[in-house]
This record gives structure tokens, C-alpha cells and sequence, in this order.
């Protein structure tokens, strides 16, 4: 060859370097792992699942062959957004991996198969970004970063396949425009049965409160039809293809989910309020009809899954690509589902539990304790009389009734040993509560009160005690209310004086007088309930809701899933727990013997700051008993043979906090006070 030659061969330029097929082979494996890779971050544009797997693994395929083709620079800077974005280690540690191949490619010069491993790496982080600060802000910053990669591949791309692309995208986006229209076209057409619907529903809620179940039963079923219409509008097929658009299929997935759900609760609705007839439910003649509560527990059973389902179906259907007003509407509806669930548990629980509290499956005995705060325990007053009511299959009948003193004679003749939970024996033991059945109310806690109270009734007189009833005089004032007056040897006693009776005026009686109208008061009450008709359920529970909420009236069942129920009721006057990691309470119990406290008042001032982790509370506690007329009986002033002049409040006062104690002072005087753990503390 000659030089001439030679020289003009070294300057013609080299063909480009062809991709090699196993190179080419590469870049498709990697593109199916970073398809996987995306996938498995879990986005969910439209909500459903298949769909999503492949929109977003065609994403991250898609990253990975735009990377294949892009510059240098775009990995560079895709890399680093990813970065930046990644919402933990494992993103940051591939973010970081991705980042180091574009260096080492800028460095070594660029081979396709780099640029699609950085696509691959980068598809994992940004498949999977977490929650942002802003609606839709994650898929915006993931978009962001992908650009420089994904517009550097479109332009160093084949211009037929640039084209194809294009027409591609554009015709894929004209159907999802065509799609979403159609679905908002069809929401209109349906909120035309939305608002009747809405209405009618809440005029069924309106009727049933009153008590009217066939207004109420009319209303619903006229709801159900309006959300069967709108349900049939936004479900139709022509909806289904914006169930496929990313975003816009969320919101079709959350107004049928609503619309259904509207259907399924006002269909239910209608059929509890044909099913359910509280008013039914009847104490006549001392007996109450089981059969009529056994008529009810299906149709609560299916009210409360209903409810359920309900709850679970609009929770799901809330997803982070919802706009703020649709997400905040469903989490409304999702709250107020949540609200009246407990309700229709309760219910549902009790049409299964009441029966057997009734003696559906044998006789059971309830012990009823009536206490008088005048003479205070943590419970709320010493016991006095009480009563064992028998009930088999919804008959009630009066087993025993007496004083505490009877049960005294009678702990003390067989020797009687006090049983309980550890925290009661270890603290109240002391008082011989087994010796003094009046005492049993020492602790605030009725569980534990009433596990040791039937149990010591137990020993005393041979019958198991299935139940106990703890209630004080205002709870008997609300029972007249409900059953009629009471006449007694001293006076007619009616809701409204029975009161003052219990607290103060019997005490002014001679002793065997005073004992004889009590036992009068409570035996014409039991007659009352057991001869009578009491009002429907409804009533009965509007006039015992105060003295309930109160802790006056308390109730307590030996089977746990019958207490359960008692507690789902609010009935269970158990001591508070602590809320956090802080509780307040104080406690008093009168150790004068006399009965004084209706005089009594208390005040709690209780200031808390916290500082580097510490708690400093300080609880001042002031009783002051207003009882300045001493012109009364002994058994009000007096101190039972306690050598206390007369009118001396003495008491034993416990104040219950999840703090440690640091000092107590009595007018401004230290003194030594007893720590004792109690409820867990």
C-alpha cells in the first residue's frame, strides 16, 4: 500500500460499535428485573392489583431501556434524584450503587448495558417512594428525577420509533380522557339519587330513634332503592374503562365502594327496623319474655357485620392518590361507621348474653346491695340492705332479703375466710370485711368488690351468687320512677323522697322502726318490679343513663363474656386506668362510724409539669364537712362507742396516682403517709 493511501485510510472515521446480542440480551433481562423491581414497591395507580403490577413494572421496564439509550450526564443526575428521594436504607444503599456505575461509566465511556443497570437500580427506588408531604407528591418527585434518563433515551431514540411512541402515548391518553369523562358524566347522572337517598336515610335514623320501626323500615327501604339506582349508574360497564386509568380508577373504585356500601347498610337497616321491636321486649309481671330477645340477636348479628364490613370496604378504599376532598368525605364516613360500631356490638352481644343473665339456661341468682354514701366507702357507702332475686327463664322471684347484720351472724357462725383478688386482700383485708359484710365496699373497684361480695354471700348462706347489683339512693329514686311509689308503716315513698330519706331522714326513726320501713321500702320496690310492667327498654335505659354514668349504679357478672357485655354498657363502675401514663383520684372512707358524709365535700386541685422527662404533680386535697347543726341522732353525729366527740369526721383518705408519692401534708404539716400498690400501680 502506498503512503498516500495510508494516510487518507487513517482519516475515515470507524463504523459506530454495534450492540452485540448478548449485550442486547442483557439489556432485556435487566429490563424485566427492574419491571419486577417497581412492582414490588407497591404503587397503586388505579387500585387494582393486576393492573398496577403492570403499569408500573412497564415503567420501570421502560426506565430500564431509556437508560440503555441515554447519555452519561442523565444517569448522573436520574441517580442522584433517587438519591435524594429514598425514603429509607435499602433505597439509599441501591440509590448510592446506581450513582457509583454512572461515575465509573463516565470514567471507562459509556456500553448500554451500564445505562440499563442504572435504570434497573433507580426503578426499585423510585417504585417506592412512602407517603409526601402533598397528594400525589411522590409520583411527581419520581417522575422529576426519571426525566434527564428518560428524555436523553427518547432522543437518542430511532425517529420511526420516536413516532410509534408518540402516536402510542397520544392515543393512550385520548381513551383515558374519554374514559374519565364518561365516568364523571355517569356520577353526575347518579348524584340525582345520592340526595333522596341521603334523605330518606336520615328520616329512617329519625323514625327509629322516636320508636317508630315501620316509618323507620319505609324510610330505609326507600333509601336502599335511591343507592341501587346510583349504585347501577357509576357501576355500569361504561365505567369500567376509567377503572383502568391510573388515579382516576381510585376514585371509581371509591364512589362504588360508597355507593355499594350505602346499599348493603340501608337494606340492613330496613330489615332490623322491621325485625327489631324493642317495645317487645317487656318486664310484666315479674317475668320478661326470652323468646322475644332470641327473636332479635339475628338481625343484630347481621346489623353489626353489615357495620363491620362496612367500615373495613371504606377504610381499604381510601388510597393516597384520592384527592383531599374525596379522601376527607370517605374518612368521615369511615370515622362514623367506627362511631356506631360499638353500638351495634353491644347490641348484638347482648340479644346473646342477656338470656342466659335472665336463667334462659337455669335458674341464677343476683345479689342487689343497696349502699348509703352518708356513710362513705371507696365504692361509694357502706352496704345495708340487700336482696337475692332468683330468675329462671325470665321469671323473677325474691330468694332472700335481709340486713348486713344478718349476713354478719351468719359470716361469723360458719367462720367464713375472705377470698379475692390478691390487691384486695392485700389492702382491704385488714378491715375483716368477712366479719363486717357492711365493709365489703372498701375498694373503689367493683369487679373486685363484687367477686369478694358473692363469695362472702356464698359461705354466709349457701347460694352461689351469679351476679351482683350495687345501688345507692339515687339509683332507687330512678327505680321509683320507673315502678311506681312504695307505701310504707312512715310515709309513701316516691322517686323524689325516697332520696332524702335514704341519706338522712331514717336516722331520725327509733332503730327498730327505722330497720322495719327500710325492709318495707325494699320489698314493695322488688314487689313493684315483680308484679308490675316496667316501660320499654328504651325508657328504662334514658332514666338510668345519670345514675349509671355516676358509677351509683353498678353490675357485675361471674361469666366473662356476660361481663364483657356489662362493661360495653358502661356498667361496670371498674376503677379508671391510667390514660397515658397519669391518673388523679381520691378516695375516702369513713372511719368514724357515723353518717355524716352527705355533708361532706370534697376538692381536688391537681397541677402537673413536666421538665427534661420528669413528671412534678402536685394534688391538693381539702374536705370540708358543711354539717354545722349537732342537735341530731347518735347514729348521724355519733362515733359507735369510738370515744369521738360528737360531730368528729374522721376518715381514711387514699389518693390513687401512677406517680410516685413524694410528700402529703396536713395543713401545711408533713405527715407520714402509707404507699400501697393498688389496680397494677
Amino acid at each position: 500500500m502506498r503512503e498516500d493511501d495510508a494516510a487518507i485510510d487513517a482519516t475515515v472515521p470507524r463504523p459506530a460499535r454495534r450492540t452485540s446480542r448478548d449485550e442486547r440480551r442483557l439489556v432485556v433481562m435487566l429490563a424485566v428485573a427492574g419491571g419486577v423491581l417497581a412492582a414490588l414497591g407497591g404503587a397503586r395507580p388505579t387500585d387494582v392489583a393486576l393492573v398496577d403490577v403492570v403499569y408500573v413494572g412497564m415503567a420501570g421496564a421502560g426506565l430500564v431501556f431509556a437508560g440503555g439509550r441515554s447519555r452519561r450526564t442523565s444517569w448522573l443526575l436520574t441517580a442522584v434524584g433517587a438519591l435524594w428521594l429514598a425514603p429509607d436504607l435499602a433505597g439509599r444503599v441501591v440509590a448510592i450503587g446506581a450513582t457509583a456505575v454512572g461515575i465509573h461509566a463516565a470514567r471507562t465511556g459509556r456500553r448500554r448495558v451500564l445505562g440499563a443497570t442504572v435504570g434497573a437500580m433507580v426503578a426499585f427506588v423510585l417504585g417506592d417512594l412512602g407517603d409526601g408531604p402533598f397528594h400525589g407528591s411522590t409520583t411527581l418527585f419520581a417522575a422529576a428525577a426519571a426525566t434527564p434518563m428518560v428524555v436523553s433515551g427518547l432522543l437518542r431514540a430511532p425517529a420511526d420509533r420516536r413516532r410509534s411512541l408518540g402516536l402510542g402515548l397520544s392515543t393512550t391518553a385520548g381513551l383515558a380522557a374519554t374514559a374519565t369523562l364518561v365516568f364523571g358524566v355517569a356520577v353526575l347522572w347518579a348524584m340525582g339519587d345520592v340526595g333522596p337517598g341521603v334523605d330518606a336515610a336520615e328520616r329512617g335514623f329519625r323514625a327509629g330513634s322516636d320508636g317508630d320501626e315501620q316509618a323507620a323500615a319505609a324510610a330505609f327501604d326507600e333509601a336502599t332503592g335511591h343507592f341501587d339506582d346510583a349504585r347501577g349508574k357509576i357501576s355500569g360497564f361504561w365505567t369500567l374503562p376509567a377503572r383502568l386509568v391510573p388515579v382516576v380508577g381510585q376514585h371509581v373504585r371509591a364512589v362504588q365502594v360508597a355507593a355499594s356500601e350505602g346499599v348493603g347498610l340501608s337494606a340492613t337497616a330496613a330489615d332490623t327496623a322491621r325485625t327489631v321491636d324493642l317495645d317487645t321486649i317487656r318486664f310484666v309481671d315479674g317475668r320478661i319474655d326470652l323468646d322475644a330477645i332470641d327473636t332479635l340477636a339475628p338481625a343484630l348479628d347481621r346489623a353489626q357485620r353489615a357495620l363491620e364490613r362496612a367500615h373495613r370496604r371504606i377504610g381499604a378504599a381510601r388510597a393516597p392518590w384520592l384527592l383531599n376532598p374525596v379522601d376527607e368525605r370517605l374518612a368521615e364516613l369511615e370515622d362514623e361507621l367506627g362511631g356506631a360500631l360499638p353500638a351495634a356490638e353491644t347490641a348484638a352481644l347482648g340479644a346473646r348474653e342477656i338470656p342466659d343473665m335472665l336463667g334462659a339456661s337455669g335458674p341464677v341468682h343476683w345479689l342487689m346491695a343497696l349502699t348509703t354514701p352518708a356513710e362513705a366507702r371507696g365504692l361509694g357507702g357502706l352496704v345495708g340492705n340487700w336482696v337475692l332475686v332468683e330468675i329462671d327463664d325470665g321469671t323473677v322471684s325474691v330468694a332472700a332479703s335481709g340486713r348486713n347484720e344478718d349476713v354478719n351472724g351468719q359470716l361469723r357462725e360458719v367462720g367464713a375466710e375472705l377470698r379475692g383478688p390478691d390487691q384486695y386482700l392485700d389492702r382491704w383485708g385488714r378491715f375483716t370485711p368477712e366479719r363486717f359484710f357492711q365493709d365489703v365496699t372498701l375498694s373503689p373497684d367493683l369487679p373486685m368488690v363484687a367477686m369478694v361480695m358473692a363469695d362472702l354471700f356464698e359461705q354466709a348462706a349457701g347460694t352461689a351468687v351469679d351476679g351482683v347489683i350495687v345501688v345507692d339512693p339515687e339509683t332507687m329514686g330512678a327505680v321509683l320512677d320507673l315502678t311506681g311509689p312504695v307505701p310504707t308503716s312512715h310515709r309513701r315513698m316516691t322517686a323524689t323522697s325516697v332520696v332524702p330519706f335514704l341519706l338522712e331522714e331514717q336516722y331520725e326513726l327509733e332503730e327498730v322502726v327505722r330497720l322495719v320501713v327500710l325492709q318495707e321500702l325494699v320489698d314493695g320496690t322488688v314487689d313493684n318490679l315483680t308484679s308490675g310492667t316496667l316501660p320499654g327498654p328504651r325508657q328504662v335505659a334514658a332514666r338510668l343513663a345519670d345514675v349509671a354514668t355516676q358509677d351509683r349504679l353498678g353490675v357485675w357478672w361471674s361469666e366473662e363474656s356476660g361481663q364483657n357485655l356489662v362493661e360495653k354498657l358502661g356498667l361496670d363502675a371498674r376503677f379508671p386506668e391510667p390514660s397515658g401514663s397519669d391518673l388523679i383520684a381520691v378516695v375516702h372512707q369513713n372511719a368514724g362510724q357515723n353518717k355524716m358524709d352527705v355533708h361532706l365535700r370534697r376538692s381536688l386541685t391537681y397541677e402537673l409539669e413536666l421538665t427534661d422527662g420528669r413528671a412534678l404533680a402536685t394534688a391538693t386535697v381539702e374536705l370540708t364537712n358543711t354539717l354545722t347543726d349537732l342537735d341530731r341522732p347518735a347514729a348521724v353525729i355519733g362515733s359507735n362507742d369510738q370515744d369521738y366527740p360528737p360531730g368528729t369526721n374522721v376518715a381514711y383518705v387514699s389518693l390513687h396516682t401512677a406517680l410516685n408519692l413524694d410528700a402529703a401534708r396536713l395543713d401545711g404539716e408533713s405527715v407520714a403517709v402509707e404507699r400501697v400498690g393498688a389496680f397494677g400501680g
